[in-house]
């Protein structure tokens, strides 16, 4: 039995030589030689250290066949398995929300080297797990070794030692030719593999970019918007201005006056209000409250956020087909609900906290989704709005980028992307649209009617040539605007201001 296990030990050994072997010679060998050299590929910063992590892991195989099997190497072994499938995760996350055949670098069998990478460090724990699996017991090892510190190498590892060598010899020189030496850690977006001087590029943006705003989260470190309920203007980097002379546009059309006054009889800080099929909704936070013409709550809910599809601090409550509704959440995930007195309240506890017996989101036409954007990606947003065909939205700046500004527009039978487009403008010198913080949007006439907390502006947006076509200022009385409703002559703002929620009624 004992003889049956040393047999074993050695085969482990043959394996473990196989395999690094093969991860060096094949997707390191193959990436530095057909497609640095041939092909003049050439890796970016992320490509080079998945390539590093596989010299590593290759190495580290290689000191387990001449030194032993240890505990240290092990867990090296399983490190850089993790760092390289971090790295993997991170290039392909990247690049994965693309198009059909978009992309980076070449494709092997229809598939950019990257994911590759991925496949690569997912095998290496695979075939760790089998071989341990298979691995004799612990002692044979060092029965196999026997009073000898090193292992003696056969014609085979001696072979494979060397053609390694060369191989990660090779990548060193490349490297050292299309990144150069430190600080230059090279490029986001190499251009083609070149031995002409003329052409090589050493960069340091990389690291200079890192050390200058580092984050975990990189581009999604964005933080919560501004809330009725949470103020969160400190953190945004955001201080704002009641003064519609202030905001960036080159003139105010027209100046509204208050004609009246009312606050409302409703704890809750509410961060939206619209008028719907006779009555009023309004929501705060994870609530939904319909109203009737005195703003007394006649009926009300309140989701689970977290269940299915989480969906962050509700913005706005839209009508929907055949009578039902959708309320839309800051992070662009929304519920398709309806009223139903005898809903059933087992099937709608997945969506309900409370209101399950009388709300339904479960069922035909109804339940969770997400809605997917582009030049808003990084943008929460603020404010939902409909024209019974379609839906749109806008973003709100954040901590990270205070100059974009983009209206989204969606279908509402299928809540695809229909189209997303920055309004064309008069804007002051060296002011931009992304300025503005909109936390309400009102269809009237046709028009988007988009209500900003932030200088005090109703901007009137046509969304067929996508441009502001007036620009209507409040008194700055007007505080902590939430919501917007326009009618003939009259418009109606929701603020939230010392603890109550007052509804303005300007002429």
């Amino acid at each position: 039995m004992e003889e049956k296990e040393i047999v074993k030990a050695k085969n482990f050994y043959t394996l473990m030589c196989w395999a690094g072997f093969l991860i060096i010679l094949l997707p390191v060998g193959i990436a530095n030689f057909v497609f640095g050299y041939m092909l003049g590929d050439s890796p970016c910063t992320l490509c080079w250290a998945q390539r590093e992590s596989m010299i590593f892991i290759g190495v580290i195989a290689f000191f387990i066949v001449r030194y032993g099997i240890k505990g240290k190497y092990i867990a090296w072994l399983l490190i850089m398995a993790a760092f390289g499938l971090y790295q993997s995760f991170a290039h392909y996350g990247n690049h994965a929300h693309r198009d059909l055949d978009q992309g980076f670098s070449l494709q092997v069998f229809g598939v950019h080297t990257y994911f590759w990478a991925e496949v690569v460090f997912w095998a290496v724990v695979v075939l760790l797990g089998v071989m341990f699996y298979l691995a004799p017991r612990f002692g044979a090892f060092e029965q196999e070794m026997g009073e000898q510190k090193v292992r003696r190498l056969g014609g085979f590892a001696m072979g494979a030692f060397v053609i390694s060598a060369v191989v990660i010899a090779s990548n060193v020189f490349q490297a050292f030719v299309a990144t150069g030496v430190p600080p230059f850690s090279g490029q986001s977006d190499p251009v083609r593999f070149s031995l002409n001087p003329k052409y090589i590029i050493w960069s340091s943006e990389g690291t200079t970019k890192i050390y200058k705003d580092f984050s975990f989260l990189g581009k999604r470190d964005v933080k919560a918007p501004d809330y009725a309920f949470a103020p969160n203007e400190k953190k945004l980097g955001i201080t704002f201005d009641n003064e519609s002379a202030n905001s960036p546009f080159a003139h105010i059309d027209k100046v509204l006056h208050i004609q009246s006054m009312q606050e409302l009889p409703i704890t809750q800080p509410l961060n939206s209000l619209a008028y719907i099929n006779g009555e009023f909704v309004g929501s705060s936070k994870f609530e939904v409250m319909f109203m009737d013409s005195a703003y007394r709550i006649t009926d009300s809910f309140e989701i689970d956020p977290f269940f299915s599809a989480t969906i962050d601090p509700i913005i706005g409550v839209i009508p929907y087909l055949n009578g039902k509704y959708i309320l839309m959440g800051s992070n662009k995930t929304y519920l398709r609900f309806g009223k139903n007195d005898k809903a059933d309240e087992a099937l709608q506890f997945a969506d309900f906290v409370r209101g399950g017996d009388r709300f339904e989101g479960q069922g035909e036409g109804l339940g969770r989704g997400r809605i997917d954007t582009v030049r808003s990606k990084f943008h929460h947003t603020g404010s939902i709005t409909t024209d019974s065909r379609y839906f749109y939205m806008a973003t709100l700046p954040n901590n990270l980028d205070k100059k974009s500004f983009v209206i989204s527009k969606y279908a509402l039978s299928d809540r695809i992307l229909s189209g997303e487009f920055t309004p064309k403008a008069q804007l002051k010198d060296n002011r931009n649209l992304g300025e503005l913080y909109v936390t309400a949007l009102a269809m009237h006439n046709g028009n988007i009617f988009a209500l900003s907390k932030n200088y005090n502006v109703i901007v009137e947006i046509n969304p067929v040539s996508e441009e502001v076509v007036r620009v209507l200022g409040f008194p700055s009385e007007i505080s902590n605007a939430r919501a917007l409703m326009v009618d003939s002559g009259m418009v109606s703002i929701l603020s939230y201001h010392n603890g109550k929620n007052i509804i303005y009624r300007l002429q």
